[in-house]
């Protein structure tokens, strides 16, 4: 009868045990195995033993959502659950912009989407900027406002170089992947185009899936995705009641900003030095900025203990809003770059 223990998987445990199994039988039981060749061979077995333990171990672990190690696993059970764990987030700031000019002639003026702001925290240059264009109308007096949609004069800037990504979509049959090769993408930035054919003009705007209140097979929405190199993945529906999808011979342009996240929290001072209005305004004009808020919000990927906290809490929430939880789901989900935790009552 064998004396090995399959639960101690060791090395040293596992070759005492074939030892002490040999030692059991009578051809063995005067043999020193320290000063013959089957010491080696025994090293050999438990040295296979001990790695397939190993092997063992580290899969099933990397099975379960609360016990995986590598965040590849972690994001794909997350994903699993229907929650997207967090790409890295530009810091955001608020300011207040307007011109002056002589220029009575020219009544609106346009400050267009990913103008560059400019700015410096402890010792490093980085760069904010518009995620949507911006105008303003002349007051009368040659003095220009910039307002946001809502009619508010605080501006939104989020720091991030502006990165372009271009695909062109093949037959259906490829099984086409759209890689965006790029591990600092803030994926809140990110805009989609689809051009009906690579020198058109014309294009549908898709937004992403998460920001969709209803969904048809006309919609015009895309899933964006981490994927276990750290890339992130563009997907499409495929064209049945769950969107649009984009068809063979279309242009797929992606813009976004690619973030230094936390690092450029903290920054309260802003050039406009990047910016001009020549083609716009007739004459002299001068810029006026002003702060609102310092940045803040820039934050890393996702972590692994957050999105162990956050996945399963998302899923029995299951985006409704009704109970305290359901609350605390959602806040985190949109907030967790900022906030530790939420008591919701």
């Amino acid at each position: 009868m064998t004396t090995i223990n399959s639960s101690a998987l060791d090395f040293n445990t596992i070759k005492n045990s074939l030892k002490t199994y040999f030692q059991s039988k009578t051809e063995f039981s005067d043999y020193n195995f320290e000063a013959s060749g089957l010491s080696n061979i025994l090293d050999v077995l438990a040295y296979n033993t001990h790695l397939n333990g190993l092997v063992a171990n580290f899969g099933i672990n990397e099975s379960f959502l609360n016990s995986s190690q590598l965040r590849s696993s972690v994001v794909q059970h997350a994903e699993n659950l229907g929650y997207y764990p967090k790409s890295k987030t530009g810091a955001t700031a608020t300011i207040t912009l307007s011109v002056t000019s002589s220029d009575l002639s020219t009544s609106i003026i346009t400050l267009p989407k990913y103008s560059a702001f400019t700015t410096d925290v402890d010792g490093t240059t980085y760069s904010f900027r518009t995620t949507e264009e911006y105008t303003a109308t002349n007051d009368g007096t040659g003095k220009f406002s910039f307002k946001t949609s809502e009619g508010s004069t605080s501006i939104p800037i989020t720091e991030g170089e502006q990165k372009t990504k271009t695909f062109l979509v093949g037959e259906a049959s490829e099984n086409q992947i759209y890689v965006i090769p790029d591990e600092t993408i803030d994926t809140s930035t990110v805009s989609v185009n689809v051009f009906d054919t690579v020198s058109s003009s014309t294009f549908d705007s898709y937004i992403n899936v998460n920001s969709a209140i209803r969904i048809d097979s006309t919609s015009t929405v895309y899933i964006i995705r981490e994927i276990p190199n750290g890339y992130y993945e563009l997907t499409f529906s495929d064209g049945t009641i769950l969107g649009k999808a984009p068809s063979a011979g279309n242009k797929i342009v992606v813009e976004y900003l690619s973030s230094n996240g936390a690092d450029a929290n903290g920054a309260d001072t802003f050039s406009t030095s990047n910016i001009n209005f020549d083609s716009q305004i007739t004459g002299a004009y001068t810029p006026t900025l002003s702060l609102v808020s310092e940045s803040a919000a820039g934050a890393e990927k996702e972590s692994l203990d957050s999105i162990k906290v956050n996945a399963p809490i998302g899923f029995a929430t299951q985006q409704r809003m009704v109970t305290s939880e359901d609350y605390k789901a959602i806040i985190l989900e949109n907030y967790s770059s900022v906030l530790k935790d939420v008591a919701a009552w």
